[in-house]
């Protein structure tokens, strides 16, 4: 029986998936996140260690039992410069088990479609698309840095706007809904101005902590909040500007070595994979009626990002035979 490793690596969490050459699951483990401009390379290669040390003791199995591994990991592939140093931060942690290298992103797209041709939009805490064609093109959009305004429709993103939405009504330039008592209470607020210290200097502006804010903008949109409704719309039209991009840059309409011919009339299948997508009709419902009217079919996603990576960890190995 051969093993295989998918490493899903994220900005919040690195899950460890081992699977039999049948795609059963053998063991899960997640660690902390690995993007390098968090936790630093040495951080990288000691959540890759410890995870494959627990990965495979607790199945009773080696590093030497893994055949072959897939890590996809966030920030990799971003910078020229710092790409290599990733991959040999991931080999060191990974010690002698072969592995291929990719960002996160290419994990969802193989999870979500079943490594077949198409396009899949990440938006969790950050936010990025990609897609593959029927030739096996590759293409990225999005997934700039949320400092030079990036991240459009993520978590962070969303959490911006309901703050921005917050100081609009503190000011009175927009009425006042449910959207401002919320977030007084769920930041703990005495005055409003008091939301410079908690976020600015108590928070000091971390990207995950201020992320953690979105479920409270879909809460606050399902009790029909007229602005937490808006900045939904907003993320959904962001998202999907992304897959319009990646629509436009692949050649959907030719045949290649990595699917059937596809038809003129079918829509090319677009995935959402991440917690915003999670929130359900008030995100999918107007990210889908766009795919629509740009020759895109809004479809749920087959798998986890997890196990797409072990789908390429399979695909990869076979590669390094031929």
């Amino acid at each position: 029986m051969k093993y295989y490793l998918g490493v899903d690596g994220g900005g919040t969490k690195t899950r460890f998936t081992l699977c039999d050459e049948n795609m059963n699951v053998i063991n899960k483990y997640t660690g902390p996140g690995c993007h390098y401009l968090q936790c630093g390379y040495d951080g990288i290669e000691a959540i890759m260690a410890e995870g494959l040390t627990k990965v495979t003791s607790e199945a009773g199995l080696t590093p030497e039992d893994i055949a072959f591994a897939f890590a996809g990991c966030a920030g990799y592939g971003d910078v020229t410069t710092d790409t290599p140093l990733i991959g040999d931060a991931i080999r060191r942690g990974l010690g002698a088990v072969p592995v291929a290298l990719g960002n996160d992103c290419e994990n969802a797209l193989a999870g979500a479609l079943g490594d077949r041709p198409g396009i899949n939009i990440i938006a969790g805490t950050g936010s990025v698309g990609c897609g593959k064609n029927h030739s096996g093109d590759y293409a990225r959009c999005g997934g700039w840095h949320h400092v030079m305004g990036g991240d459009e429709g993520s978590g962070y993103w969303i959490s911006w706007r309901l703050l921005q939405e917050f100081q609009r009504q503190s000011d009175g330039r927009d009425e006042r809904t449910l959207l401002y008592d919320a977030v007084r209470q769920i930041l703990n607020l005495d005055t409003d101005d008091a939301i410079v210290t908690r976020v600015v200097e108590e928070w000091h502006l971390d990207r995950t902590r201020i992320a953690a804010l979105a479920p409270l903008v879909a809460e606050l949109a399902a009790n029909d909040d007229p602005h937490a409704k808006a900045i939904l719309r907003d993320a959904a039209a962001e998202l999907a500007d992304f897959a319009i991009a990646l629509y436009r840059e692949l050649d959907f309409g030719s045949a290649g070595t990595c699917g059937a011919v596809p038809s003129s009339q079918a829509p090319v299948p677009c995935s959402g994979t991440g917690g915003i997508f999670k929130i359900g009709p008030l995100v999918t419902g107007p990210f889908s009626d766009i795919l629509k009217a740009n020759g895109m079919e809004y479809v749920e996603a087959i798998a986890e990002p997890d196990m797409g990576a072990v789908l390429l960890a399979i695909k990869h190995e076979a590669k390094a035979i031929l």
